[in-house]
């Protein structure tokens, strides 16, 4: 499990490596054409969200990667919440104090540390890919390595956070 801060930190560092993975491999960035641009993503057996989402966007999207607890429970009802009031325009005091508290709740929640970096591709270079399925940058624990997949794991959110 991983607190916000934990997470903050573990994306930081899948991020240098992506850097460091962009260099090495241009291909990777795609500058003359951004649509093909290589992208990462945490992801589980259940989905996958942006490397860049907010605890929000997680916690809406992509729940599967918030631990199971009251903290989410309570998260959940009060962005539920929060999500009809919008819908209807609602505004007042209600609203400001149903964001009040998940501003209080976003810092408590727990992340799964087990949540895969991977990178993501636009467009699909088979060549590019074969490379980093066995590169040092890669978990080859993780990744598969065959010609067959196209998935690219960097490590788990534990292994970049510690």
């Amino acid at each position: 499990m991983l607190n916000l801060e934990q997470l903050q930190v573990a994306v930081a560092s899948a991020k240098r490596r992506f850097d460091i993975q962009r260099e090495k491999y241009p291909d990777l960035d795609q500058k003359e054409y951004p649509a093909y641009k290589a992208y990462l993503v945490l992801s589980l057996p259940g989905g996958q969200v942006s490397i860049d989402s907010s605890p929000k966007d997680i916690l809406t999207k992509f729940p599967a990667m918030v631990v199971d607890d009251r903290t989410k429970i309570k998260a959940l009802a009060v962005l539920s919440r929060l999500r009809i009031m919008e819908w209807k325009g609602e505004t007042g005091p209600e609203p400001e104090g149903l964001m009040e508290q998940w501003e209080q709740l976003a810092p408590q929640l727990q992340y799964d540390g087990t949540c895969q970096v991977e990178i993501r591709f636009k467009n699909l270079n088979f060549d590019l890919i074969w490379k980093l399925q066995v590169d040092d940058l890669v978990d080859r624990d993780l990744t598969p390595h065959t010609k067959a997949s196209t998935r690219i794991i960097l490590g788990t959110l534990a292994q970049f956070n510690s």
